[in-house]
């Protein structure tokens, strides 16, 4: 797959980069290093690595006698993530078609991706296939939407304000919440050892309006849904009713996310 990002896709990948990343997906590195038990020299690839923040956690613990790749359909993801750190492998590519050998991977990692594959179940035969044997599997999947209740009060600001497509990009991510539905696929490719457990994440964003305002500018560009600069001041300002609990006393939005991490092993 090859495909040079557009100037208003890699804007959306930046913004994704400057907003989500520390806000939301950051804090959840950790639990899929610990679940895939990468280590020093460790060949690991990252599916759906978006701008790339697990595949740079991971590349610190492979070190330099290691091999981390990240991977990502989307070329604005690859080429925000490319700019961010030149030095690492990033490939334009589906999950559904790996374009690696078999038995490529001692790790194969996954924040919060799986729930956009085209075909999960091929997706995931495709990274059993590119695992080592006895290599592991690490995923991260979001809980429902019932169980994120901020996420819940955005959809309904977006359902109000902008439209019923853009409230559904945002329940996308949420649409896997049940772990066995997950566990049962993964040992239909042959994974073994599977296991999942909750885990739940303070998400700290700017200011209550910059938790709608990364999904205007970081998200819904993503779906091809673009707001004018207009339309973007008025959501953020009927936001605010909405979204005022999560406050706290300093301005910052301060709120728990809940998701569930999935680990695997190949067969030796």
């Amino acid at each position: 797959m090859a495909a040079e990002a557009t100037q208003e896709e890699l804007q959306a990948g930046r913004g994704y980069e400057a907003l989500f990343v520390p806000a939301l997906f950051a804090p959840w590195c950790d639990h899929l290093i610990g679940g895939a038990r990468i280590r020093e020299g460790a060949h690991v690839l990252d599916v759906a690595c978006g701008t790339g923040v697990l595949t740079r956690a991971a590349r610190e613990c492979s070190g330099h006698t290691g091999r981390v790749v990240g991977l990502d359909p989307a070329p604005g993801m690859i080429a925000a993530a490319r700019e961010v750190e030149p030095n690492i492998e990033w490939v334009l590519g589906s999950a559904e078609e790996l374009p690696f050998a078999d038995d490529s991977f001692d790790c194969v990692i996954s924040q919060f991706g799986m729930m956009f594959f085209q075909d999960l179940r091929k997706a995931t035969r495709e990274m059993y296939r590119v695992t080592k044997p006895g290599g592991r599997l690490g995923v991260a999947i979001w809980h429902t939407i019932d169980q994120n209740p901020a996420y819940r009060d955005i959809v309904a600001v977006l359902e109000e304000y902008v439209s019923p497509e853009a409230a559904n990009s945002v329940r996308l991510p949420f649409s896997l919440g049940a772990p066995d539905e997950v566990a049962t696929i993964l040992s239909q490719a042959g994974f073994e050892d599977i296991a999942f457990e909750s885990k739940s994440e303070q998400a700290t964003f700017p200011s209550t309006r910059t938790m709608v305002e990364v999904e205007l500018r970081g998200w819904l560009p993503l779906f091809d849904i673009h707001l004018s600069e207009e339309k973007i001041a008025e959501v953020l300002i009927k936001s605010d009713v909405k979204l005022s609990k999560y406050a706290t006393p300093t301005g910052k939005a301060v709120f728990p996310t809940t998701a569930y991490i999935m680990t695997a092993r190949k067969p030796e």
